[in-house]
């Protein structure tokens, strides 16, 4: 009878420990960001690379680190940059902590005309559409999790 009830027990402790971590995932899911500055790298006339500071507020218990990133830009469908990041191994907080992420952005801007990408953007800017496709990879203790895709599109009326 004894070897039941421990075994009930073990199962109900894992089963509370994958419920918690379920929950913080969907926490996780939810982070906030905001834009906190930016600088030029290089201009010419068919590409500009820029470096765009990110915070991160991470409101879960688990803080992950973020191995590498590597994201398309599109634009009203048409890709216009590249977003990679500025260094590896960079730790995202827990607990409603800041985390600061340089991103490099290489924008193509030979594409915004020839995909009328700037015409649409006059035309109805706040209907414009951004998409990110791309992957991440990110490790938590002996966990490691590698191209883990990503497909997200926002409105640009999000970022006004």
């Amino acid at each position: 009878m004894r070897k039941i009830f421990v075994a009930v027990g073990l199962l109900g402790v894992g089963f509370g420990v994958y419920q918690y971590y379920i929950t913080q995932l969907k926490i996780l899911e939810k982070w906030n960001y905001r834009i906190t500055g930016g600088r030029l790298i290089s201009a010419n006339p068919t590409r500009v690379e820029i470096q765009v500071d990110l915070e991160v507020t991470n409101d879960s218990t688990i803080g992950l680190t973020i191995t590498d990133y590597f994201f398309d830009v599109f634009l009203n469908g048409e890709k216009v940059a590249e977003v990679k990041n500025a260094s590896i191994n960079q730790i995202l907080n827990p607990n409603g902590g800041k985390s600061f992420f340089p991103l490099n952005i290489v924008i193509n801007t030979s594409q915004f005309i020839r995909g009328n990408v700037l015409l649409g953007l006059v035309e109805n800017i706040k209907e414009s559409k951004l998409n990110l496709k791309g992957h991440f990879g990110i490790k938590k203790g002996f966990l490691r999790f590698k191209n883990i895709s990503m497909n997200e599109t926002f409105k640009l009326e999000d970022f006004m």
